[in-house]
């Protein structure tokens, strides 16, 4: 679909979904390499602006972002600060850089889904539409591309109606890995092991359950390693079946703990309001109100000078977590006349959760015990009860 550029050809919008760890980001960044070294070997210099959409949080910081990628890229100043502009004046910085030293662009928004912003309209929506219409707006002549990357299959279906009038991609989706190629890939990795130091059944094996279980390359990765460590703790020379048997069972015990150490600071800290909402109600409630656990949300993002989002954004950064069996919900009705709320119950122990949470750095102020947190879960149960 890049061989275009080639020929000086126009080139489409691509959408890359499938699971995490399918290889998304690792190969539109390989194909576009070769693609620079082309271009570069027929005299022509083709832009890669790239940036993952986890860190901006806005499409004004985003924008700003893909200027400095092409500062960087460029060897130049970027032209507009960070703050004190607008983002129309930053993308014109950005145009006016493609215009003058690029013969063809392509941007690529790696986890477009976590730029969603403190308002109810995620701000992907305006930096798609943005960008989709580069061509026009920036005045340049040559091949423009828009490459989304996503876990999520029915991303499209998110979109605004103007997002979606404007950008409409080819859709490549990325299954999960399966036995045969997971073995492929991690041949690769025997190099991190002393010669002869894994067994012949090492690799088909680990590769058989990364397919069952997941079909993520980096898990299983990840899993290899975790059974030349276990070989290593017990002084072995050489990482066996067995080895690697006790390092599923591991993996399998701490899975939605690692998922929650792997998500967004937003999402971690909506799990952690509905965790310390359940440890400090005190009463061993097996469902938790929406209600009460937004309020605790807010209160702790702003113990933590963190940006508050809507209460719909909250909610859907919980639910999205029953998908890892983290936590499971349900809407119930509360009367005639009293409307429909929303209720969380959690799979694992609230205080394991919130420990777990607190590992990272961004969360390590809270306490294991607040008092301040306690107060205001209680005060707003108290409250929940009375208007129920």
């Amino acid at each position: 679909m890049s061989e275009p550029v080639l020929q000086d050809e126009g080139i489409p919008d691509m959408l890359l979904s499938g699971p995490s760890g399918t290889g998304k980001s690792l190969i539109i960044h390989a194909v576009c390499k070769q693609i620079v070294e082309l271009c570069e070997s027929q005299g022509k210099v083709f832009g890669v602006l790239s940036i993952n959409c986890e860190g901006p949080k806005t499409a004004d910081r985003a924008v700003y972002r893909l200027v400095k990628a092409a500062a960087d890229d460029l060897g130049v100043d970027p032209g507009v600060p960070q703050t004190g502009v607008s983002t129309d004046q930053k993308l014109e910085r950005l145009y006016e850089l493609m215009r003058e030293h690029y013969d063809g662009v392509i941007f690529i928004l790696d986890e477009i889904d976590l730029l969603e912003g403190p308002y109810q309209e995620a701000e992907y929506n305006s930096l798609i539409y943005q960008l989709s219409r580069a061509r026009k707006l920036a005045d340049f002549d040559g091949p423009i591309s828009l490459t989304t990357i996503t876990n999520y299959a029915d991303f499209m279906k998110n979109l605004n109606s103007r997002a979606q009038s404007s950008y409409n991609p080819d859709d490549i989706f990325f299954d999960d890995y399966d036995a045969t190629q997971l073995r492929s890939i991690l041949k690769y990795r025997r190099d991190a092991f002393k010669p002869e130091s894994l067994s012949d059944d090492v690799i088909p094996l680990v590769a058989a359950f990364g397919s069952q279980t997941h079909g993520d390359a980096r898990k299983a990765i990840d899993l290899l390693r975790w059974a030349g460590e276990l070989a290593e703790r017990r002084g072995a020379d050489t990482v066996t079946e067995s080895d690697v048997r006790k390092a599923q069972e591991k993996y399998t015990e701490n899975r939605k703990l690692r998922h929650i150490s792997g998500i967004s600071t937003q999402k971690k800290l909506s799990t952690y309001a509905v965790a310390a909402t359940a440890h400090y109600t005190k009463e061993n409630l097996e469902w938790i109100p929406a209600g009460p656990a937004f309020k605790t949300y807010q209160f702790i993002a702003d113990t933590m000078d963190a940006e508050k989002y809507s209460r719909e954004t909250f909610v859907n950064h919980v639910t999205e977590q029953s998908t890892y069996g983290v936590l499971d919900f349900e809407r119930r009705g509360r009367g005639r006349g009293r409307g429909v709320h929303m209720y969380f119950s959690l799979s694992e122990d609230p205080e394991t959760i919130m420990e777990t949470i607190r590992e990272d750095s961004r969360f390590a102020d809270l306490a294991h015990e607040d008092p301040t947190i306690s107060s205001v879960v209680r005060e707003r149960m108290k409250k929940f009860r009375s208007n129920s």
